[in-house]
């Protein structure tokens, strides 16, 4: 078993906060060498927090595993320099800085294949170079609102923002894969190139199937809750279930395909064949025409059952459905601890620490995971190793805080 179908490649990190982060961190995963720049004494932004200064934050240490750490003051002439000399012996540089900020350091595209011309130069940001948009700052709820996920996303009167990071790790896991295909074509073509991805137009991508309802309406999609937005069917909703808490939600849902066999499964896994017979009830769109009848007995049946039994029962029958797991749920079921879904490292100041792993699973790749690093932990690895510099040189760089 090798480390990673990525081992023997280094990338240059200079990504802060969540998208960037999430792609690099990826990269790290499949056995790259990722050597994260951070700043010298505070880190990456995301590093630490108000509340806690000098402490890891939870959020810096679920994004930025199995990486190496250096600091590097890169505004100063000494610090571009260490910058550059990595550079030179990486195969990637990563970055999601704020729009201008790699031109205004000397590390634009230009200026870094005129150091290695076979770099692959990623970068990342809320819109592409060439947008309108390009010189705007963006976070992720500034990507789903402008790349459309937002106009389709919550009640009719109300839009509401999706309550995960869709935007900063999906654009991040995405640009991750274009490296890995920019390094493909390098070895077969002999090239080096720019990536550019943006998170408004990673969100227009996901967002493919709602043209489907566009076209044959004439109008955007209606924000439909938790319906199903490409068709008016039924049913398609999050019901309650005993003992009423604020996840205590199972989700069903009934296929709009000719055919299915999923609304006759699921009145006989709930104990209303009557429904066969309802009229009201013959087709999906009918369904949905008369909700509150549908709804009411869906409801009625999983207000006598956990969200767990509702969905083992519903499930068991061959229906669509999916209880609401909130953190607590995923990260304390001991099988996704066991299938590696959620791992678990040691930090040093936090201790045994359970965190997401990498999602996919692949028959010849083996991930041993490692804590986020310390600020500045692989200095000496780096720029003693590495770059070849003296323990006098880096003393010399630590009193003027270049590193």
């Amino acid at each position: 078993m090798t480390k990673g179908p990525l081992s023997g490649y280094r990338v240059l990190d200079l990504t802060q906060f969540e998208a960037g982060t999430a792609c690099t961190e990826t990269l790290a995963w499949m056995g790259a060498e990722v050597i994260k720049v951070e700043r010298p004494g505070r880190g990456e932004l995301g590093r630490y927090s108000e509340q806690e200064p000098g402490v890891d934050t939870y959020g810096f240490l679920v994004l930025n595993m199995n990486k190496k750490s250096v600091t590097c003051n890169a505004k100063t002439p000494e610090g571009l320099e260490l910058l550059k000399g990595i550079l030179k012996e990486s195969d990637v540089i990563v970055e999601n800085m704020g729009p201008g900020s790699m031109d205004r350091l000397g590390l634009s595209y230009e200026e870094c294949k005129k150091v290695n011309p076979m770099v692959i130069y990623a970068s990342l940001k809320g819109f592409a170079p060439d947008s309108p948009y390009a010189n705007y700052p963006a976070f992720d709820p500034v990507a789903t609102h402008m790349g459309g996920m937002v106009a389709v996303t919550g009640l009719p009167e109300q839009p509401i923002k999706a309550g995960v990071s869709v935007a900063d790790s999906g654009t991040g896991m995405m640009l991750a894969m274009c490296i890995i295909a920019a390094l493909l074509q390098r070895e077969r073509e002999g090239f080096g190139q720019r990536i550019d991805v943006a998170m408004q137009d990673f969100i227009t991508g996901l967002a493919r199937a709602c043209w489907e309802p566009y076209y044959k309406s004439g109008k955007a999609p209606r924000r439909v809750g938790n319906g199903m937005p490409l068709e008016d069917v039924a049913p398609s909703n999050t019901y309650p279930c005993k003992p009423f808490g604020v996840n205590d939600y199972v989700h069903i849902y009934c296929s709009r395909a000719p055919g299915s066999s999923h609304w006759a499964n699921l009145c006989k896994a709930i104990g209303r064949e009557d429904l066969l017979e309802d009229p009201d009830m013959a087709t999906p769109h009918s369904r949905f025409l008369h909700m509150e009848k549908c709804d009411g007995a869906i409801r009625e049946f999983c207000a006598q059952h956990t969200k767990f039994e509702a969905m083992e029962i519903i499930a068991g029958a061959d229906v669509p459905a999916g209880a609401i797991l909130d953190m607590d749920d995923i990260t304390n079921d001991p099988i996704n601890l066991k299938r590696g879904m959620i791992v678990e490292v040691e930090h040093p100041q936090r201790g045994k620490v359970k965190l997401p792993g990498f999602a996919p699973k692949m028959s010849g790749i083996h991930i041993e995971y490692e804590s986020s690093p310390a600020l500045g932990e692989h200095n000496q690895e780096v720029y003693g190793g590495l770059l070849g510099l003296s323990e006098e040189q880096m003393e010399e760089l630590k009193a003027k805080r270049v590193i």
